[in-house]
């Protein structure tokens, strides 16, 4: 399989022959709207009064934006204070469905839509770390993938102070599975420790659950992330009646803008450094998962 390649920066890649086993991302992946232009207009005091479910809404004390009407269904930007929803009402104004939309292609609507909303679609500041600064500076782009990687939302999987390899995966994309079923023997050798950096490019294939599953995740917290991903594998999607955490959807956008930094076409993605401090990313896991293994730098 052909190696990634950074825009705008030659990674240094191990050569080790991958599996050609990804779940593949949408086009859409490598198109987050910028926040810039004009917000969105607040509803009237009229168009409230006339409708039972914007009524409902602002009557928690919301600020009501009009993100306009898409596939029949009048978009809401409900913020109040720093915490905001979006909802879709029905067309006969009565009720409210609060989520986010994906069209058959697999394009994110919402995320379009509230795109020129300051804060909402956030930014990751970073710093690349010692060690790869002076090849990334040879290549004069400062995109450094582990490090994007290590300033994401992620969880950890096997024993403290093991050589860490990050992996990008969409928890219902069944090759991200299967790599960390071949893993499963390294993470309790304590020979690696995997960082999960959860995302979410599946659901225009599968009815829109890879969003939910990425959030619980997300939700469940570093250290019991990987619990949760079992418990996902085992019933085939999120888990009933689980919490998530009112920052989860912001995290995962956070996370979708790292995979879109380093450029991913699909999951998983690896990312680790070796003994030398290079960065190196690879589509899957390689064929020879031993040479992989004591490639990996503590």
């Amino acid at each position: 399989m052909r190696a990634l390649q950074i825009i705008g920066l030659t990674v240094l890649f191990c050569p080790l022959p991958a599996l050609a086993q990804q779940c593949a991302a949408p086009p859409t992946l490598a198109h987050i709207p910028a926040q810039s232009g004009a917000l969105p207009p607040l509803f009237s005091l009229e168009a409230i009064q006339t409708s039972a479910a914007l009524q409902r809404l602002a009557s928690h004390g919301a600020e009501l934006r009009d993100l306009g009407i898409s596939h029949g269904l009048q978009g809401v930007f409900a913020q109040s204070g720093k915490q905001f929803r979006v909802f879709y009402l029905t067309p006969d104004g009565t009720a409210e469905i609060g989520g986010v939309m994906w069209d058959e292609t697999g394009r994110n609507v919402t995320r379009d839509q509230v795109a020129t909303i300051p804060g909402v679609i956030p930014t990751v500041t970073w710093t690349p770390s010692r060690s790869a600064a002076p090849d990334l500076e040879k290549h004069g782009n400062p995109v450094d993938p582990v490090a994007r990687l290590a300033a994401a939302d992620y969880g950890l999987v096997g024993r403290e102070g093991a050589p860490r390899v990050y992996m990008v995966i969409d928890p219902l994309c069944p090759y991200s599975q299967q790599a960390m079923q071949r893993l499963q023997g390294a993470i309790q050798s304590g020979r690696i420790q995997v960082a999960l950096v959860p995302i979410a490019i599946n659901d225009y294939e599968n009815g829109n659950r890879s969003t939910p599953a990425a959030d619980m995740l997300i939700s469940a917290g570093s250290q019991k992330m990987g619990a949760a991903w079992q418990q996902i594998m085992a019933g085939g999607k999120g888990v009933a009646d689980t919490r998530i955490d009112p920052t989860a959807p912001a995290q995962l956008v956070s996370n979708m803008a790292a995979a879109h930094a380093i450029s991913i076409r699909g999951t998983p993605t690896v990312a680790w450094r070796d003994h030398e401090g290079h960065s190196h990313t690879q589509a899957g896991l390689p064929d020879d998962l031993e040479t992989f293994l004591r490639a990996i730098a503590s």
